[in-house]
């Protein structure tokens, strides 16, 4: 276990220090995130082509679950990696392994029966008909699915444990590969639309088990048994508990905000929804990716009394997050109607003002210093999951309020606002732990990404308007915005030093 002042890399050479292992390790993770994404966009592009509204809706509804009741895993997932990390040595890391299989095992058998009844609890309670058969089968099928592939995830947590980022993202990349053939094979096989529903949630089981031939390669100690003691679980199961409070409160506002607009409105009401969700879970899961190598960094140096470092993790996080998430927003905001026709057709670009609100709140939350994974490394998963509570009752008491008049933008609405609101009380907490100073996040995070992100929204909103209607055309600003800003963020707001580490992980990284 490399010390908190000179860290290793994944063939044991010594480095310069944290920064190119954490800074790689993000960035292959971040890499690995947006090939599922794309993979999940392709995806349902290709089925909204194939499939009516209504369908689109009823797959959105059913397959979604296999995302948003990942909460049990989720919880236990980042405490067993927070625990396997700080574990002493190897002997002891690998008892702990056989504790977080054990609640693996458990918590992939209760994830699989709620996934299943949920799933039969929408088919009789919002569809109808031949959409209720499939709903049915397809939740059935992707509960076992699941149960099977959560057990099977303890693999991929245990590399993460280790600090081998890169060959864990490696490891999804190919996963992932090998899930967009399976899915694409059953779509354009003819498969029905329960089978399709069963096999969307093959990822994870893909996944764990190449990891596991990836631990045996690497000669990990990964037992399944004999370490299952009172003692270790312990270790997991409180973090676990308030985590399991964080997941709750996020499957609160994005699983139920289609239900509930499901029940005041039609099917094919969710299935314009569907497109500003899909949008919104890029973000989402980007934000996930970055808690990857955030939470075992953090915990150690929280573990080695190492202020110094977990402030300057704080700082230069949030700086570089808000760079990734600020251009992205901003282009899913100015250009969410464009973008809708063209991904998903004509009749999905109603959700444009819907996609614009759910994506907003991300401006503020994509700095490092806000995130639960961070709060949850630094030691105050309590504290956090506290505040997800008052925003999660609030965006449930808007949602039901606001959709019968506003119908998709009632729930894209009710999730936005409660976020800007305890905004404030997620800062104070973030600087509080990190020891960070508001004054170092304004000058040398927030100053220069909010400035480039209202030059880049201006750029757009200009295009935009000079094109009017041709949307194929205003979309491929997108890409030019997005490298634009990255690259002006590069030349005149990096140090340095910055731009010599990033030229060296461009080089490492191919």
């Amino acid at each position: 276990m490399p010390g908190p002042e000179v860290a290793q890399s994944e063939d044991g050479a010594p480095q310069s220090g944290e920064a190119r292992l954490l800074a790689s390790g993000a960035l292959v993770q971040q890499v690995a995130q947006a090939s599922g994404l794309v993979v999940l966009l392709v995806i349902v592009t290709v089925l909204a082509r194939r499939l009516s509204v209504a369908e689109l809706g009823a797959y959105g509804l059913v397959a979604s679950l296999a995302g948003y009741l990942l909460v049990l895993r989720n919880s236990v997932a980042s405490s067993a990696v927070r625990a396997m990390a700080a574990a002493a040595e190897g002997g002891e890391r690998a008892r702990m392994f056989s504790a977080a299989a054990a609640l693996y095992a458990v918590v992939g058998l209760l994830t699989g029966l709620l996934i299943a009844a949920a799933a039969l609890a929408i088919a009789g309670l919002i569809l109808g008909g031949p959409l209720a058969r499939d709903a049915r089968l397809g939740g059935v099928g992707l509960g076992a699915l699941t149960a099977v592939g959560i057990a099977a995830s303890v693999y991929l947590d245990a590399l993460r444990a280790e600090r081998l980022f890169v060959r864990a993202a490696r490891t999804e990349i190919l996963a992932v590969a090998l899930y967009l053939a399976l899915m694409l094979a059953l779509i354009f096989g003819g498969a029905g639309l329960g089978v399709i529903i069963a096999a969307s949630g093959a990822i994870p089981l893909i996944s764990g088990v190449l990891c596991a031939i990836v631990g045996r390669r690497a000669r990990l100690r990964l037992p399944l048994f004999g370490g299952a003691g009172r003692t270790r679980l312990m270790a997991i199961v409180p973090t676990a508990g308030w985590l399991l409070v964080i997941e709750l409160c996020n499957l609160g506002m994005y699983a139920f905000g289609r239900v509930i607009l499901g029940a005041y409105k039609t099917p094919a009401t969710v299935g314009l929804y569907e497109g500003p969700v899909r949008a919104h879970n890029l973000l989402y899961a980007l934000g996930g990716a970055l808690a990857v190598p955030v939470v075992p960094t953090a915990s150690r140096y929280v573990a080695a009394g190492d202020h110094p470092r977990l402030r300057e993790l704080a700082v230069r996080g949030t700086r570089y997050t808000l760079a990734l998430f600020v251009p992205v927003c901003v282009t899913l905001i100015v250009l969410s109607g464009p973008a809708l026709d063209v991904w998903l057709g004509e009749p999905y670009r109603d959700g444009e003002t819907a996609l614009a609100i759910l994506v907003s709140y991300w401006l503020l939350y994509g700095g490092l210093v806000v995130t639960p994974g961070f709060l949850v490394g630094a030691g105050v998963a309590a504290a956090a999951a506290k505040i997800m509570i008052a925003i999660t009752a609030t965006n449930l008491v808007l949602a039901l309020v606001l959709t019968p008049e506003l119908g998709p933008e009632g729930p894209a609405l009710a999730t936005a606002l409660p976020f800007f609101l305890a905004f404030p009380f997620m800062l104070r907490l973030g600087v509080r732990v990190s020891g960070a100073r508001l004054g170092e996040l304004v000058e040398r995070a927030w100053l220069p990404n909010y400035l480039l992100g209202a030059a880049l929204a201006l750029g757009l909103v200009a295009w935009r308007t000079a094109l009017g209607e041709h949307d194929v055309l205003t979309v491929l600003a997108a890409p030019v915005g997005l490298m634009l800003y990255w690259a002006v963020f590069y030349r005149f707001v990096l140090g340095g030093g910055e731009r010599d580490l990033a030229r060296g992980l461009i080089r490492r990284r191919g």
